[in-house]
């Protein structure tokens, strides 16, 4: 824009200051133009905005921050105010109170969920400029508290390699996660199943006789399952449940009566506890928990994840009116959908998945080919016991090995009836099942006294003999059991479960594994044994916590 004075047209004489003044009025130099002008005006807008956009987050800030601390106080089951008054409160205190747009209280005697809005009109200071006269500032907050219904599962690793000090720091842990959960021995909103694992997991008496398992024998009570069995999380209390023989691979005595080293572990030795409130029974549950045996983490995760499954409350329920689980409680594992309910998983392990062993069908299930004379006593200690080496047609001219004569070779040790008495009953004198015989000598025991003397006497042929030495085989290796055990963590997250996992001092596999089946890396823990308690306790806050969950 050009700034020019009209002059008269007049002639008139010129001095030096006049000639001066007459050349400023007349030059362009530094002379402003509308495009400068313009870019002065829009520079102020914008410079204006940004101050006005400024001073809007700034209170969307305060209107947020507000209303996360004011969700989360409300929220607190502890805290008995009108959770409606105690957000007004925090907006009052921080002399918002017009800003506080909504309350919405979702509340039940275990379960309470705040959620809140807020919002705030400014007048704009620049904005306005550009036809912007009000600034908006709004906020959204939930909470709820996390203590309502909880469910977890304790899967702990009691194989051999948790011997001597481990088990002793995993006992200590254990008990102190369950007084942090069940304060005042009990809880009406918190149940704790623990499951014990080793090469195996005994679901014991108590909760073994409400799952189904094949009835092959009743010594001891553990299931095993297949591949497409970890697909999922439930175990059907109908469904019939391969029962794992009860035997003893790791003796070479002879001794019999009965096998001392099972590979299922029998009654409640290391058994399975379900959603009990009794910190009491719990802490010495785990009192007695001892190390021994293979690694199968697998099956550990398998009930773990299986006794937070609806499929179980049937047993669940057949427990609690027999007196092993709270009446409150037994209607539990609580539906998925169940947003009152919280499932947990905290698994851990020093080891990594080993291979997992059961007797072959042949040795399993059926008739074997001994018997036994019991004297017509309670007492094992003066059983008699025979073997059938021969079976010719008819029933008078079998042959039989009995074992009470072994020694050197004599054709005494060699009789055409089991060894027992002449006209014995049949409940003194009668033919064991495979089951039986067992139950009552390891595998090595079988081979090396049953079978050894007649192969090497030539009654009986390599092969019966190698058959019974290599009774019991690999069912799972190491690498399948890693794979099934990845498998069911991710069927228990997907149905919402949360899954902690603890590797303590253990190998790159296990760690691997357990880092694989956590929820997050957040949910995972690679700790020293004297580091097991601290672990276990930040565990059981974190589940104690308010989660601010929008």
């Amino acid at each position: 824009m050009r700034i020019t004075l009209e002059k008269s047209a007049q002639a008139m004489p010129q001095s030096k200051t006049s000639a001066f003044l007459g050349r400023f009025w007349r030059t362009q130099d530094g002379a402003m133009s509308y495009i400068a002008v313009t870019g002065a005006l829009v520079m102020m807008v914008f410079g204006g905005i940004g101050i006005d956009m400024i001073h809007a987050e700034l209170k969307r800030n305060k209107v947020q921050n507000t209303l996360d601390r004011a969700v989360l106080a409300a929220a607190s089951m502890e805290n008995f105010l009108d959770p409606e008054f105690v957000v007004e409160e925090y907006f009052r205190a921080m002399n918002m109170p017009d800003a506080l747009s909504s309350v919405t209280v979702d509340q039940s005697l275990n379960f309470k969920r705040v959620t809140a809005d807020g919002h705030v009109t400014m007048p704009s200071n620049f904005m306005s400029l550009i036809g912007v006269n009000n600034l908006q500032a709004a906020g959204h907050a939930a909470a709820e508290h996390g203590l309502t219904k909880i469910e977890i599962s304790l899967v702990l690793d009691i194989s051999g390699s948790m011997g001597g000090d481990k088990i002793d720091q995993l006992q200590t842990a254990a008990k102190g996660f369950v007084d942090l959960m069940l304060p005042d021995n009990g809880s009406d909103m918190v149940s704790i199943s623990v499951i014990p694992y080793n090469a195996t997991v005994n679901l014991g008496d108590n909760v073994g006789q409400y799952f189904n398992l094949e009835d092959v024998h009743a010594y001891s009570s553990c299931a095993t399952f297949g591949t497409d069995d970890f697909l999922a999380t439930a175990v059907s209390t109908s469904t019939e449940l391969s029962r794992l023989a009860h035997f003893d691979p790791y003796n070479s005595s002879t001794s019999s009566g009965t096998i001392s080293r099972p590979w299922c572990a029998t009654g409640e030795t290391s058994a399975v506890i379900a959603h009990s409130s009794n910190a009491t029974t719990i802490k010495a549950h785990i009192d007695t928990l001892d190390a021994g045996g293979n690694t199968a983490i697998d099956l550990g995760m398998k009930w773990g994840a299986a006794l937070l499954d609806p499929a179980a409350r049937p047993a669940v329920q057949a427990l609690s009116a027999a007196g092993y689980v709270a009446e409150d409680h037994a209607n539990r594992p609580a539906e998925y959908a169940d947003y009152e309910t919280l499932k947990f998983v905290v698994v851990m392990t020093d080891g990594q998945n080993t291979t997992q062993y059961d007797l072959k069908s042949d040795f399993k299930y059926g008739m074997s080919e001994a018997w036994v004379d019991t004297r017509g006593t309670t007492s094992r200690s003066d059983d008699r016991y025979s073997l059938r080496v021969t079976d010719n047609s008819g029933t008078n001219n079998d042959t039989y090995y009995w074992l009470r004569m072994a020694g050197g070779y004599t054709s005494s040790k060699y009789q055409s009836e089991p060894d027992g008495p002449s006209g014995a009953s049949a409940s003194q004198l009668y033919q064991m099942t495979n089951a039986e015989l067992y139950s009552r000598f390891s595998t090595a025991a079988v081979a090396s006294q049953f079978f050894y003397p007649p192969y090497s006497n030539g009654y009986l042929p390599y092969s019966d003999y190698y058959d019974a030495y290599y009774a019991y085989g690999s069912t799972v290796n190491g690498s399948s059991a890693d794979t099934n055990l990845s498998t069911v963590c991710q069927a228990a997250r997907d149905n919402g479960v949360v899954v902690y996992a603890i590797g303590v001092e253990a190998p790159t596999a296990g760690l691997e594994a357990m880092q694989d089946c956590a929820s997050s890396t957040a949910h995972y823990f690679d700790v020293d044994g004297e580091d097991l308690n601290d672990t276990f306790s930040s565990i059981a806050r974190s589940l104690q916590m308010l989660r601010l969950t929008q």
